[in-house]
C-alpha cells in the first residue's frame, strides 16, 4: 500500500482463482459517471467492475430492485460484490434482503438513506401534487413505503457515511446535522450490519476520496474497516463514534 495510492494493498487483491467482480450501482438522478473514479480505482486492485444504470425518476423502486436482481445474476463471477451509492445502497440491500444471489460476495453502501430521506420528503413538500416528480419515482416509493431499520441479508454488509454538510439539503435552513449535505448521518445507521464508518466528507466527495477508497477494498477483501475512535461526529451526544484513520 502506498501513500499516493492506499488502496492498492496487496492484501486486499482479489484471487485471480475467485473471479471476482464488483456491481456498482449509482444513486438517485445521475447516471454513474461520478463513480468513475472508484471503478477504476477497483479495476487497478484487481476486480472486474460493471456499472448498473437504471431511471431513478420514472422507475418505481420496485422496478429497479428487480432490474438489479436481473443484473447481478447476469453477471458472470465466482464472487459478486455490490457497492451501492446513496439509493443504489438501498437497491442493493432490498435485492440481497428479497431474492440474494447464492455465490459469496460482500455489500458497501457508500452514503445510503436507509431508515428515511429527509432531504427527498423536503423537496417533495415544494407542491403537494407534484411533489413525487420532484424527487423521482425511485426516492418517493422509498419515503413513502415501510424501511425496515434492520438489515435482514446474510451477506456481510458495511456502510460509509459522510459528515460534511456541504450539498442540496444546504439550501434548507432547517436540514438536520451531522450530514453529507444530502443524506443525513442517522439516516445511513442501518441495524444489524456489519461495519459502519464515518468520514468528514460529502456526499460526492466520497466517492472521489481515496481514503474512502481504500476503505471499500478493505471491507470487500475482510468484512471490516479500519476504525480509530473520534469524538468528531457524536461529541454533543455524549459518546465518541467510530470513524476513519488518519493514515487510510
Amino acid at each position: 500500500m502506498t501513500a499516493r495510492a492506499p488502496w492498492l494493498n496487496s492484501e486486499w487483491r482479489p484471487s485471480e482463482s475467485q473471479r471476482a467482480v464488483v456491481i456498482c450501482v449509482h444513486g438517485a438522478v445521475v447516471n454513474g459517471e461520478e463513480m468513475f473514479p472508484l471503478r477504476h480505482r477497483l479495476r487497478q486492485l484487481g476486480y472486474r467492475v460493471r456499472q448498473f444504470k437504471y431511471q431513478s425518476m420514472l422507475k418505481s423502486l420496485d422496478y429497479n430492485v428487480l432490474r438489479l436482481r436481473e443484473f447481478i445474476r447476469e453477471t458472470e463471477g465466482g464472487v459478486v460484490h455490490v457497492v451501492g451509492h446513496s439509493m443504489g445502497g438501498v437497491l442493493a440491500r432490498l435485492v440481497f434482503e428479497r431474492s440474494p444471489d447464492p455465490r459469496p460476495g460482500r455489500i458497501v453502501a457508500v452514503g445510503s438513506p436507509f431508515l428515511d430521506c429527509w432531504v427527498g420528503r423536503r423537496i417533495g413538500r415544494f407542491h403537494p401534487r407534484w411533489g413525487r416528480f420532484l424527487v423521482g419515482r425511485t426516492v418517493y416509493d422509498h419515503i413513502t413505503n415501510p424501511r425496515d431499520r434492520i438489515w435482514r441479508g446474510a451477506r456481510d454488509f458495511g456502510v460509509v457515511a459522510g459528515t460534511y454538510p456541504f450539498g442540496i439539503g444546504a439550501v434548507f435552513r432547517s436540514h438536520p446535522r451531522p450530514s453529507d449535505g444530502v443524506v443525513l448521518w442517522d439516516e445511513t445507521r442501518l441495524e444489524g450490519i456489519r461495519d459502519h464508518v464515518t468520514y468528514r466528507l460529502n456526499h460526492f466527495g466520497l466517492l472521489l476520496s481515496k481514503r474512502c477508497c481504500a476503505q471499500i477494498a478493505r471491507f470487500l477483501a475482510t468484512g471490516g474497516f479500519a476504525h480509530v475512535v473520534s469524538k468528531s461526529v457524536e461529541e454533543k451526544r455524549g459518546s465518541p463514534v467510530l470513524s476513519c484513520p488518519g493514515e487510510l
